[in-house]
């Protein structure tokens, strides 16, 4: 057996998103090649997509109120669908990352910390694909759509400019799709063709987050379920459970990709580096985690040590 290079390096490679995570975290991660993408109606923003839907809702009615006939007639049909009709959050899920890898507030409240427990920060680089890892590839009626990481919004201003991009262009891709779809067009066809409306619409569901949680500095990374018209049950095998404070929360796994966005036999992520987080643990700490590392073939991937002087 080899000596071990040394990988153990000053500074990560530019360009990575970073999830924080545990040991026990991190671990499952690297011996099971997946991430875990979780419902965003179980996330720590108890408001999350409610307040994109709130924030949409605002500007039909003030956009109705302008005098546009296309939208005061869109606004009385949701009026007259009842108020307590909502887009399903648990269609979406969402694995969560940040822009910098040595964050002391992402540290303590992801990676444990807090009382001298080693953390990790994984990175991965952004452009790689990921798939969902299923027991079939075969998803029904359901379609499966991968978002691509993307920053959240937190500023009222940059939410604002999310939310101004779904109306925009909405009556044209309104008034296109009831042509097509007159033609005999399928739901999906219809779908495809409306990609950039779809596009408008997940980027403000996803991406809009309350300013309160703007030291997180979060990216992410979503995958939308689309039931199909009869609104049945999810494939078997797809959507997971898990026991969180919050309840039973559904989530996907997502395991390394190749295009396709289901897979059913796991793959290698697109790790490009793991941070550790500050603590008084020595060279035996970085030892332990290349060696894990190595034997999960991921031997090739550098460590980095936070430089915060944080005493936990």
């Amino acid at each position: 057996m080899g000596l071990r290079p040394p990988l153990q390096v000053d500074a990560p490679p530019d360009g990575l998103v970073w999830h924080y995570t545990n040991a026990t975290g991190l671990i499952a991660i690297l011996s099971s090649h997946t991430l875990w993408a979780t419902s965003a109606q179980f996330l720590n923003d108890a408001g999350e997509v409610a307040l994109a839907v709130e924030l949409l809702q605002a500007e039909l009615t003030r956009r109705a109120a302008d005098g546009d006939d296309f939208f005061r007639d869109a606004a009385a049909l949701i009026e007259q669908g009842g108020r307590d009709h909502e887009i399903s959050p648990s269609l979406f899920f969402v694995l969560s990352a940040a822009g910098g890898w040595d964050l002391l507030a992402m540290w303590r409240n992801y990676g444990g910390t807090r009382g001298g427990q080693e953390s990790y920060a994984i990175g991965l680089h952004p452009d790689s694909p990921l798939a969902v890892l299923a027991a079939s590839a075969d998803t029904g009626e359901v379609g499966v759509r991968h978002r691509a990481w993307a920053p959240v919004r937190y500023s009222a201003e940059d939410q604002a400019a999310l939310v101004d991009a779904v109306f925009d262009d909405l009556p044209d891709e309104v008034a296109r799709a009831i042509d097509l779809a007159s033609t005999g067009a399928t739901r999906a066809e219809v779908m495809t063709d409306a990609a950039d409306l779809l596009d408008d619409m997940e980027q403000a569901l996803l991406l809009i987050k309350h300013e309160g949680f703007t030291d997180e500095r979060e990216t992410r990374h979503s995958t939308v379920l689309y039931r199909g018209p009869h609104d049945g049950a999810l494939p078997t095998g797809l959507v997971r459970y898990r026991a969180t404070p919050y309840g039973l929360a559904p989530y996907l796994c997502l395991t390394g990709g190749d295009g396709a966005p289901v897979r059913t036999d796991a793959s290698r992520l697109p790790i490009r580096a793991v941070a550790m987080s500050p603590s008084p643990h020595g060279t035996a700490a970085v030892g332990s985690l290349l060696d894990l590392m190595a034997e999960h073939g991921y031997g090739d991937v550098p460590v980095v040590r936070s430089r915060i002087p944080f005493r936990g």
